[in-house]
């Protein structure tokens, strides 16, 4: 599995003492992503699933509730096909506009007030493919053999709906297809061509130098050294981590790193070495978190598999031969899991 699921967070749980507190749950009450046969499939999920005893919750949880999360959970409950008799419906939200709350009311869906202060995370959508959340569906996808979308979803960790609307426009784009409700990507040319395009690394760039090391691999070994000592956030990232995870030897005249805080960059400055012949360091500022799913390899610490393959695709033509390997390979990893 390429993307385990976390520990459940402190914001997950108070979302669910708060809704069994209002919902006058038992016990015996549990949260269950299994959808009811009548919506099962149909591209709508709501954020939480709860069975007690013989009743069933289906609940949406906003920052602010709109006609549109109304519309979503009417939907859900003409699926049922009057199914629903044992089913309630519910919409969460810190934020209730009046209109809002009658419209769920004459719909027969019960309203939360959730408190001002409680965390509420929702997925931003802006039609792109490479931001953190829809890059989670693209890898989980990034296999031959076909996979459900609900397959998709558990691999990223992500709600149904997400990974159902993440899949449609890779279709869409005519970087993957659907057979028989399962989908793979398709083309590894075009997933890696709209990364280029959507997520340049370019944009990212901090900034170079060049180092006193005389070799890549001892420059991206002992950087790794340096920061963990000096507790700084970073991960190499590029054709170091790309290279790495390929099995091949660092065999370029420079080393790529993610800085999160800028100002370490001075600490680089500071310990550059004179020599012009020196390995380069390209430095980059993420624009995500980079540090969850890194690990240390051959002594060098690099992002994720995932994230590697997403920034050697940003660097489009120069990297394009590296990333498509990668692509190839850590699609053939996943068939094998």
């Amino acid at each position: 599995m390429i993307w385990m699921a976390q520990e459940e967070s402190a914001r997950e749980r108070l979302i669910k003492e708060l809704l069994k507190a209002e919902l006058r749950l038992s016990w015996n009450a549990r949260f269950d992503g299994r959808l009811p046969p009548g919506i099962d499939g149909q591209g709508v999920r709501p954020d939480y699933v709860v069975r007690d005893d013989k009743q069933l919750y289906l609940v949406e949880v906003q920052n602010l509730a709109t006609e549109r999360s109304v519309a979503n959970l009417a939907l859900m409950k003409n699926l049922l096909h009057g199914e629903d008799r044992k089913t309630t419906f519910v919409l969460a939200a810190k934020n209730i506009p009046t209109g809002v709350r009658n419209l769920a009311r004459r719909l027969d869906i019960s309203v939360i007030q959730l408190p001002l202060n409680i965390p509420v995370r929702t997925i931003e959508d802006d039609g792109r493919i490479t931001t953190p959340n829809a890059w989670k569906v693209v890898a989980a996808a990034l296999t031959k053999q076909l996979n459900s979308i609900r397959g998709i979803s558990l691999l990223a960790g992500v709600s149904y709906g997400w990974a159902h609307r993440i899949t449609n426009r890779l279709i869409s784009k005519g970087i993957a297809e659907k057979l028989h409700e399962r989908v793979r990507i398709a083309d590894f040319g075009r997933l890696l061509n709209t990364v280029a395009l959507e997520r340049p690394m370019a944009d990212m760039e901090m900034g170079s130098l060049r180092s006193g090391y005389a070799t890549s691999q001892d420059a991206a070994a002992g950087l790794t050294n340096l920061f963990e000592k000096s507790k700084i956030g970073f991960a190499f990232t590029g054709f170091t981590a790309a290279s790495i995870y390929n099995g091949s030897a660092i065999r370029y005249d420079a080393v790529y790193l993610y800085l999160i805080d800028e100002l370490d960059l001075f600490l680089l400055k500071s310990d550059e070495g004179t020599s012009r012949h020196g390995i380069k360091i390209q430095v980059y500022k993420p624009d995500r978190d980079i540090v969850i799913g890194s690990q240390k390899k051959s002594g060098v610490r690099v992002v994720s598999k995932e994230q590697a393959l997403l920034d050697m695709a940003g660097f489009g033509r120069s990297g394009g031969v590296l990333a498509l390997e990668m692509a190839k390979n850590y699609a053939a990893a996943i068939d094998n899991r």
